[in-house]
C-alpha cells in the first residue's frame, strides 16, 4: 500500500523515525547514568541537552513531511494515515524530552529501591520501539505481509503488557513504602506513569496500524 508513496516519502518518514529513535536512545542514556548514581538529575544537564536537541530535530523532520505533502500528489486518505503515524511517533520524542526536563530541573533524586524498575521499563520500551520500526518498514515496503501475518504487532503489544506488570508492582511498592510520605509517593508514581506512557503510545500506534490494515484490506 504505502510503497506507492514513493522512495522520497519513505526517506522523509525514515528520517523522522531515526530522530525519534535517537532521541529515545539519548533518553535511555540519561536514565542509565542518572539511575546508576545517588545524585540529583540536575547534575546530568549535558545528557538532558542531547535529548532536547534530538526532540527538536524530530520536530523539524515532522514539519518537512507536512511541507512535502502540500504538493497534493498523495491521496488524502494516505496523507492522513502517514501524518497520524508521524504525530504519534513525535509524541514519543516529546514525552522523552518532557520527562528528562522535569527530572533535571526539579533535581529529582530517585530512591534506590525503585531505580531498577525504572531502568527495566526504559529498556523494554526500547525493544518495543525497535519492533515498531520493523513494523513500519513492513507497512511501507511489504504491506501484503502485514495482512497475512500481524504477529509483530502482537509482539509490540506484549512488550506493553510487560511494562504494565512492572508499573503495577512498582506502584504497589511505592504506596507501601513507609519511608515515603504521601506527597512523595504520588511524586514518584507520577514519574513512573509518565515513563510507562511511552510504551502505551507505542501500543496505541500498533493498534492504529491494525486499523489501517483492516480498512485497506480488499
Amino acid at each position: 500500500m504505502f510503497k506507492k508513496t514513493g522512495q522520497a516519502t519513505w526517506n522523509l518518514v525514515d528520517q523522522h523515525m531515526r530522530y525519534v529513535f535517537e532521541c529515545y536512545c539519548a533518553f535511555e542514556e540519561f536514565m542509565e547514568v542518572y539511575l546508576a548514581q545517588d545524585k540529583p538529575a540536575g547534575e546530568f544537564m549535558h545528557l538532558y541537552d542531547k535529548v532536547d536537541k534530538l526532540e527538536g530535530d524530530a520536530d523539524v523532520a515532522r514539519r518537512n513531511i507536512i511541507n512535502a505533502f502540500l504538493d497534493g500528489k498523495l491521496l488524502p486518505s494516505t496523507r492522513k494515515e502517514i501524518l497520524d503515524i508521524i504525530a504519534r511517533l513525535d509524541k514519543i520524542a516529546n514525552k522523552c524530552q518532557d520527562i528528562a526536563c522535569k527530572l533535571t530541573y526539579q533535581n529529582v533524586v530517585m530512591p534506590a529501591a525503585y531505580r531498577a524498575s525504572f531502568l527495566e521499563i526504559t529498556k523494554i520500551t526500547k525493544e518495543q520501539y525497535l519492533l515498531m520500526k520493523r513494523a513500519l518498514r513492513i507497512l511501507f515496503d511489504d504491506y501484503d505481509r502485514l495482512i497475512k501475518d500481524q504477529s509483530i504487532l502482537g509482539d509490540i503489544m506484549e512488550k506493553e503488557y510487560e511494562v504494565d506488570r512492572i508499573e503495577d508492582a512498582t506502584t504497589l511498592a511505592i504506596f507501601r513504602d513507609e519511608s515515603l510520605d504521601l506527597t512523595q509517593r504520588h511524586y514518584y508514581k507520577h514519574f513512573l506513569s509518565q515513563l510507562s506512557d511511552i510504551s502505551d503510545r507505542l501500543e496505541d500506534l500498533a493498534d492504529q496500524i491494525q486499523v489501517i490494515v483492516v480498512l485497506r484490506k480488499v
